[in-house]
């Protein structure tokens, strides 16, 4: 690589790791801990709502 090449290269090693494999196999991971989360958040909801339907019967 030529110092030309180099100096016209950005700066940020930012725009470089947006553009490979390695930010692909990130996001990929990132999404599975989002799914993941919202699963024990829908799941957390749903005792909420069985909870509060005990209590609301024996009234």
């Amino acid at each position: 690589m030529s110092l030309h090449e180099v100096l016209n290269m950005p700066v940020s090693f930012e725009a470089f790791y947006y553009s490979s494999e390695a930010w692909e196999k990130r996001k990929l991971e990132i999404e599975a801990e989002v799914k993941q989360s919202n699963a024990l958040i829908k799941m957390g909801n749903e005792i909420i709502k069985a909870i509060s339907s005990l209590g609301g019967k024996r009234k």
